[in-house]
């Protein structure tokens, strides 16, 4: 993976999807399992995911 610079704008609007599918993961599953710590375990790799996928340089390559 080749390191660039990246705008400050985008870490941010980065940073706030992940937020957002973090929230939304951990609201899903606590209201389909009732379980709080599987629904934070879900939202934390949901929200890792997310960000290292925007802030990832290039194109996801398939293939």
């Amino acid at each position: 993976m080749k390191r660039t610079h990246v705008s400050w704008l985008n870490r941010l609007g980065a940073a706030g999807f992940a937020v957002a599918v973090a929230c939304l993961a951990y609201a899903g599953f606590v209201h389909m399992f009732d379980n709080p710590l599987l629904a934070a375990l879900v939202g934390a790799c949901a929200g890792g995911f997310a960000l290292g996928r925007m802030m990832r340089y290039g194109p996801l390559q398939r293939g």
